[in-house]
């Protein structure tokens, strides 16, 4: 007698993958991490031209500086600054601020940049291309007494340089009656 064997074996289909809710609930998550990563990387995005706009600061600022550091201390202090105003046979400073009515072209000693406010020039008064955006101010004052000395013989340039929506940078160096 012959025995028939059936085997009914099933084969079954395993299918990988993810369901809806599972993908769902991980754009939520990652959304939510997605934003607090923007949130905390966003001041240093906006911060980033901060570097740039201080190195042309430093730059516009140190300019004036030099220009007017290489003038004279007073109007009548004498070309060559051989002597120095009041002091023998040169004439007594004047004792006074500001530009006597010269335009930028003749400033010719320390004394004519106080109370300039501009946008970034030349000393020939060409506009500074790189430096759009920008102003600078300058104030000039008799300080002596600040660095041991008589008030009248050093004065005080104090130079801010800004740009709009930023601080203002500000530098100052004395230039003394020697």
């Amino acid at each position: 007698m012959a025995v028939l064997k059936l085997n009914f074996t099933t084969k079954r289909c395993f299918q990988s993958g993810f369901t809806l809710v599972e993908i769902i609930v991980a754009l939520a998550v990652f959304s939510v991490a997605l934003t607090a990563l923007v949130v905390a990387f966003n001041p240093s995005v906006t911060g980033a031209s901060n570097p740039v706009l201080q190195v042309r600061a430093a730059e516009l600022g140190q300019a004036y500086l030099e220009e007017i550091l290489g003038k004279r201390f007073d109007e009548n202090t004498p070309v060559g600054a051989q002597t120095r105003c009041g002091d023998g046979i040169a004439p007594a400073c004047s004792g006074t601020l500001g530009a006597d009515g010269e335009s930028r072209v003749n400033f010719d000693d320390v004394d004519d940049y106080n109370g300039l406010s501009e946008a970034p020039t030349d000393p020939l008064g060409n506009l500074k291309d790189r430096y759009s955006g920008f102003t600078v101010s300058v104030t000039v004052t008799y300080d002596g007494a600040s660095i041991g000395l008589n008030n009248d013989e050093a004065k005080r340039v104090d130079i801010s340089v800004q740009r709009a929506g930023s601080p203002a940078y500000n530098f100052s160096v004395y230039k003394t009656n020697f």
